[in-house]
């Protein structure tokens, strides 16, 4: 698949594409163009991870099974490193692992086979993700110096950061505004982590 590499200029928007099935990458990368994105394509791991280290990239679709290793490696490593941990990820794959994948700091999941509207809606999705200029991260979190060390630790220029200490304060903030992210303590006072999702839900 030929790429965008040699004309990625600054200021573009990059999607790095890491899929191994060539006539599917191509898909992926038309639809990216049209969306305004120049796009990089990976057909494996170590490839995908060179790149997203060398290039300013905006965002990724990944495939989880690869040749030279899983994309679930991919995936921790990219959350793992300083320098890509921000980049958002939507996996696109057969495999069935929706909450694995979001636990491990996926923005969301698409299952192949997925039909056109489908992959169309989920480039749309990583579009409008990347293009909101200030991101909204709710932290729940009931020890304050935890809260306060959380928000220092992701907030930056391009991220708006509230902090509450209960799950029945996160309710209410969360019927107010939306956000695009949630850090969560699983031991809050009123409730558990895993209440507060289902509530959420």
């Amino acid at each position: 698949v030929g790429d965008d590499r040699e004309a990625i200029q600054p200021g573009d928007r990059v999607l790095l594409i890491v899929e191994d099935d060539t006539a599917f990458a191509q898909i992926l990368l038309d639809m990216a163009r049209v969306r305004g994105f120049k796009g990089l394509v990976a057909g494996r791991a170590e490839t995908a991870l060179r790149l997203a280290r060398s290039f300013t990239v905006d965002a990724i679709t990944l495939d989880l099974r690869l040749p030279d290793r899983d994309g679930w490696t991919v995936l921790d490593r990219l959350k793992h490193d300083a320098k890509t941990r921000h980049i958002p990820v939507h996996i696109i794959s057969v495999e069935e692992e929706e909450q694995r994948g979001l636990k491990l700091g996926a923005i969301a999941y698409l299952h192949k086979p997925a039909s056109k509207e489908a992959v169309e809606e989920a480039l749309d999705h990583v579009k409008s993700f990347v293009e909101r200029p200030v991101k909204k991260l709710l932290v729940v979190e009931d020890n304050e110096v935890q809260r306060k060390s959380i928000a220092e630790l992701i907030g930056n220029h391009d991220v708006q950061t509230a902090a509450v200490a209960t799950g029945k304060e996160a309710l209410a903030v969360l019927s107010k505004e939306s956000f695009d992210c949630m850090v969560l303590d699983l031991g809050l006072p009123d409730m558990t982590g895993f209440e507060l999702i289902e509530r959420i839900k």
